[in-house]
């Protein structure tokens, strides 16, 4: 049978998050429960002093109930793909593609290096223009948590949006509307975020909460100007990295642009602050504030729209697999 003639494997998808959001909701009453007790047993025989599971205690101490459904929506995301595979009938080549390690490392660090250059050629013109200001408490050194940040959040929504779900896609739809939709998905879902710490008191916690704040994930479509400005921003980088995944026949380039980014632009966030002058939207359309936070960066527009752009033209034709044509 023709693949093509299946049902389509969009709707396979929309149903693995539909049961990624159920599942995190029913987990999380009882994550948010183990975190307290775990803090309330750490405090009672003194192991918060504790180098390994100190910071884990501070950690789940810190972290309100929004912040456990993340976790448990996450842990459902990553338990489910396996069933997910077995169903689809996937391969490994499916889902990660058949690059070399090798050439996928050499990959990772091209995309990696021209990402984070990328950025920071930004963020040079943007203080020359006026955009943002370096202020005199900026700490240079803070480098490491980005790099680290990044490379987390990127080996896992590469995974699971250009390899898995682009991966499922390409199997009933034609490439350009797999990587289509997968982009769109990936724009998305950066919307679905949790209320901030606080909407919801630790006493107030029962079984039907994680329910209530699947209700309150879709409150960030509330402001449609910051909904576009972003939505384009993330779409371009969805684009980008759905492209590399296909060009390059593996998941190396979209780890390493994916990771340089997300690591340039939290580091750009933290050594800069914008001018009254953006802040008044003297720059619009080029530049403009980032305010639904979908994104980790500071600032939205078609400036930072154009390099996604021009870095992903780079990174193509530095690394694409020439044999795949």
């Amino acid at each position: 049978m023709n693949s093509r003639s299946r049902c389509p494997d969009v709707w396979i998808i929309i149903g693995y998050i539909i049961a990624v959001l159920a599942g995190g909701a029913l987990l999380a009453p009882w994550l948010f429960a183990g975190g307290k007790w775990l803090v309330a047993l750490a405090l009672e025989r003194g192991w918060q002093d504790s180098l390994l599971i100190g910071k884990l205690v501070r950690s789940a101490d810190k972290t309100s109930f929004p912040g456990f459904f993340n976790r448990a929506a996450l842990i459902v995301a990553v338990a489910g793909l396996w069933p997910l595979f077995r169903f689809l009938r996937m391969s490994r080549a499916d889902v990660i593609g058949t690059e070399p390690a090798g050439r996928a490392f050499r990959n990772a660090a091209i995309g990696f290096a021209l990402a984070a250059f990328g950025i920071g050629l930004m963020g040079v013109l943007f203080s020359m223009a006026g955009v943002c200001r370096v202020p005199n408490s900026a700490n240079w050194g803070r480098f490491v948590s980005p790099v680290v940040s990044g490379l987390c959040v990127a080996a896992i929504e590469e995974f699971l949006f250009r390899g898995a779900m682009l991966g499922v896609l390409r199997r009933s739809l034609r490439p350009r509307m797999a990587i289509l939709t997968t982009t769109c998905f990936f724009a998305i879902i950066h919307f679905l975020k949790p209320p901030g710490r606080g909407a919801i008191a630790d006493d107030d916690v029962n079984w039907t909460s994680g329910f209530w704040v699947v209700t309150q994930l879709f409150n960030g479509f509330g402001e449609w100007r910051n909904v576009v400005a972003e939505f384009l921003l993330l779409f371009a980088v969805g684009w980008v990295l759905a492209g590399a995944r296909v060009a390059t026949g593996g998941l190396g380039l979209s780890i390493g642009l994916h990771a340089g980014l997300v690591a340039a632009m939290k580091y750009f966030s933290r050594v800069t602050l914008p001018t009254v002058a953006m802040r008044r939207a003297e720059f619009f359309p080029w530049v403009s504030e980032n305010h639904c936070k979908a994104i980790v960066g500071s600032y939205v527009g078609l400036a930072p729209i154009a390099m996604i752009l021009v870095i992903g033209a780079i990174a193509l034709w530095i690394c694409k697999d020439r044999a795949r044509g």
